[in-house]
């Protein structure tokens, strides 16, 4: 079977699969062009192939799963950077803008009360005792990646505890 007929013939049914993996539709058309440049490029390999269609869905999952591990990635780098934007913790600088109206020491005790005693425990460690996450992962026998993400959600929680709290209208 020649090359543009496989094409013809599965472009549809590669693009709607690749599609209900990623739920993009960029993704899905760009992921699609590259699994038939993939087949383009293997030629006669490709088309001497014991089965063509499986060759092309098998490439389309692995392109896939390349596809979110480079999102994943770049959802790293973002964090990385978004955590570099925040050099002092969120108790910091609300109290560094309130100009001392709150007293960090009471206000760091009443936020940490409403962590839970892992979370607490997390938030000492970095902010506290100003250890690197890469110290704190080898620490908890975790990845730097998750680490990071416990992170995230800490902070998320300790500016809706503020948000809750109505600290921020002193």
């Amino acid at each position: 079977m020649p090359f543009e007929e496989i094409c013809r013939e599965n472009y549809a049914r590669i693009y709607n699969y690749i599609l209900a993996k990623t739920g993009k539709k960029e993704a899905a058309e760009d992921i699609t062009q590259d699994v038939f440049l993939i087949a383009f490029q293997k030629g006669d390999k490709f088309l001497c192939h014991e089965k063509p269609i499986a060759f092309l869905y098998t490439t389309a999952k692995n392109l896939v799963l390349e596809y979110y591990k480079k999102s994943r990635t770049n959802e790293v780098e973002l964090l990385e950077s978004e955590q570099a934007a925040f050099e002092k913790d969120a108790y910091e600088e609300l109290c560094s803008m309130k100009s001392g109206s709150i007293n960090e020491a009471d206000y760091r005790k009443q936020v940490l009360q409403m962590l839970k005693p892992k979370e607490r425990d997390l938030y000492r460690k970095f902010y506290i005792d100003k250890k690197p996450m890469s110290v704190i992962a080898k620490e908890l026998q975790m990845s730097e990646t998750a680490i990071r993400m416990k992170y995230v959600r800490i902070r998320k929680k300790v500016r809706k505890i503020v948000a809750d709290l109505r600290l921020d209208d002193f």
